[in-house]
């Protein structure tokens, strides 16, 4: 499998239909994450911890990658992820309503594994979106 292929598959499985028993098949033991306000944890259980937490808060959570450029090791994605607010999420009550966000995301893979992780993502437009967060000025 090609890195770029990993990457598409492991955004596929793991986090558009939340097969958390797979992990190991596409990241390292040692993977590692860097996003901001996003905590992975540590290895695979880390990655399982956050997939499931995800699933939990928004069932119908769903990655759709809009563009991906392929560096070798390093792949770069552009994501769309969607979903509804309909568990609880960290402290926050289900609010019953969607998001759509972008992401761009940058994985650094070796050995047909995903090493590390980091990108960012617009959580600000889904705070927004959810009804959690008002931008100043808007009505």
């Amino acid at each position: 499998m090609t890195n770029e292929e990993l990457v598409r598959t492991a955004c596929k499985v793991v986090w558009t239909d939340g097969d958390v028993s797979r992990i190991g098949e596409f990241y390292s033991d040692d993977f590692e994450s860097d996003y901001p306000m996003t905590d992975w944890g540590e290895g695979l259980d880390g990655i399982k911890n956050l997939a499931v937490l995800q699933r939990e808060a928004f069932p119908d959570y769903r990655e759709h990658i809009d563009e991906l450029i392929d560096g070798g090791d390093k792949i770069v994605v552009v994501l769309t992820i969607r979903g509804t607010h309909t568990g609880a999420f960290h402290d926050m009550a289900p609010t019953g309503k969607s998001f759509e966000i972008r992401d761009v995301t940058i994985c650094e893979c070796k050995n047909g594994k995903i090493v590390k992780q980091s990108g960012l993502s617009d959580y600000l437009t889904a705070f927004v979106q959810l009804g959690v967060v008002e931008l100043p000025g808007a009505s």
